[in-house]
């Protein structure tokens, strides 16, 4: 019997399922439901997980439950799969902005563990917040921690914190992959070729990213140590602030949480 159902095989649920088969899942623990025949087929040929186009179905096989779908389709999900949904399964949502009370008021009184993960989960490098229903125990928070921990960090939070956890996590690397294409436009710009464009950014965007990680100086330190006064890095900050660039993006991630809250109005 599967264990755990994805509900949703696009790019988050597909990214969960392949993080947690690197991490050592037994794919026949697995399975996806997916409606998208060729999504499908994709999912089978490149996971090799077990799949099906019902829903319901996969809800029957499993003790615990992803919903991964766009959270435009949570209302239509829940309806086709809540006659099989016992409240001993456990249902945790990746969907953004959709609360836990819609569960709770779809599915009955079960165990909801709310999550927000992101993309690099993909390769075991994400980041998830969670968040507990009322009817969640400490076990079933500690059985979708450890689902989640094999994907990357796992960070604990209230609930009402989760909007702005979509709007920095969710949707970060998004940002950083932005930055990275205007970086590359900016050097083909200046002359350089393509690839050298590409391994310019993209190594330094890696490398300054597991500096942060491993230096406890944090940001705002590791910055003002290559910025010399009136040097390129003094030049290229002071433009970006007069750019207004922080308040800017500031104005960005605030639009994120605020469509994260539009959304989990339904």
């Amino acid at each position: 019997m599967s264990r755990l159902a994805i509900i949703g095989g696009g790019f988050m649920g597909g990214a969960l399922a392949e993080g947690l088969i690197d991490s050592g899942w037994n794919r026949d623990g697995i399975v996806i439901a997916e409606l998208r025949n060729a999504r499908r087929e994709f999912i089978t040929n490149h996971l090799r997980v077990p799949t099906t186009d019902n829903a319901s179905e996969a809800v029957a096989q499993a003790d615990t439950v992803v919903f991964a779908v766009k959270p435009q389709q949570i209302h239509k999900t829940l309806q086709h799969v809540k006659e099989e949904f016992l409240p001993s399964k456990l249902a945790i949502s990746i969907c953004a902005g959709v609360k836990i009370e819609t569960y709770e008021r779809e599915l009955g009184d079960v165990p909801v563990i709310r999550t927000m993960p992101n993309t690099p989960a993909a390769i075991g490098m994400g980041v998830t917040a969670l968040a507990r229903g009322k009817h969640a125990t400490d076990q079933h928070l500690a059985n979708a921690l450890n689902i989640l921990s094999t994907v990357g960090k796992v960070v604990v939070v209230d609930e009402s914190q989760m909007d702005a956890v979509t709007a920095v996590s969710g949707t970060g690397p998004a940002y950083v992959f932005y930055l990275a294409e205007g970086m590359i436009e900016a050097a083909q710009d200046l002359g350089l070729s393509k690839q050298q464009a590409y391994t310019l950014v993209y190594q330094t965007i890696r490398g300054a990213a597991t500096l942060l990680a491993h230096d406890g100086a944090g940001p705002l330190e590791l910055r003002a140590r290559v910025t010399s006064p009136n040097g390129t890095t003094h030049a290229a900050i002071t433009h970006l602030e007069g750019k207004h660039w922080k308040d800017t993006f500031k104005q960005a991630v605030a639009a994120a949480k605020n469509r994260a809250e539009e959304l989990g109005r339904g």
